[in-house]
C-alpha cells in the first residue's frame, strides 16, 4: 500500500489543479471561492501526502480562508488570516522566496474579505505571480503550469468583453 501512496498523491495534485482551473474561471464570487476552497483542501492532501508540512498548513490556512470568506466580510478576519500567514512563515519559511507565499497568503487575506468582483480577481492575479515566484525558484513545473493556467483564466475572465445591455 505504501508503494501506491506517492501515486495517490499526485493524483489528487492533479484533481486539485483541475478544481482550481475551474474555480479561477468562474465570474460568480461564490463558486470561484467554494471552487478554490475545494482546491485547497485537496492540495493540501497532495502536499502532505509528498511530505512537506508547510504546504499542507498553508493550504489548510487557506481552506479555512475560502470558507470563511463565502459566509462573512470583516476586516477583522482580514487580520487573523494575515497573522497566521505571517506566522506560518516565521516559522517555516526556509528559503526567500517563500516569503513570497507568506506575502500572497497576506494579500489573499484582505482580498478574500474585503473585495468582490474584479478587485478580488485583480489581486488573485498578483497572488498568483507571487506563487509562481516560489514555483520558478523551484523549478517546480507542476507549480509553474498551475500558476501559468490560473493566471491565463483569471486575465480571460477580467478582459473578455461582457455584454452591454441594450438600451431602448
Amino acid at each position: 500500500m505504501s508503494d501506491l501512496a506517492p501515486l495517490f498523491a499526485q493524483a489528487l495534485g492533479f484533481v486539485a489543479m483541475a478544481v482550481g482551473w475551474w474555480a479561477a474561471a468562474q465570474r460568480c464570487d461564490q463558486r470561484l471561492l467554494r471552487g478554490n476552497l475545494l482546491s485547497a483542501v485537496l492540495t493540501a492532501g497532495h502536499l502532505g501526502g509528498l511530505g512537506s508540512s508547510l504546504g499542507m498548513s498553508n493550504q489548510l490556512v487557506n481552506a479555512a480562508r475560502f470558507g470563511l470568506a463565502q459566509r462573512v466580510r470583516h476586516r477583522r478576519w482580514a487580520h487573523l488570516f494575515a497573522g497566521v500567514a505571517l506566522l506560518q512563515g516565521l516559522a517555516l519559511a526556509q528559503r526567500p522566496a517563500e516569503w513570497c507565499v507568506v506575502l500572497g497568503s497576506v494579500l489573499s487575506s484582505y482580498l478574500l474579505f474585503c473585495c468582490r468582483g474584479d478587485l478580488l480577481r485583480w489581486g488573485l492575479v498578483g497572488v498568483n505571480l507571487l506563487n509562481l515566484t516560489l514555483s520558478v525558484t523551484l523549478l517546480s513545473w507542476s507549480g509553474i503550469l498551475y500558476q501559468s493556467v490560473t493566471l491565463t483564466l483569471l486575465l480571460r475572465s477580467l478582459l473578455k468583453p461582457r455584454p452591454t445591455p441594450i438600451s431602448i
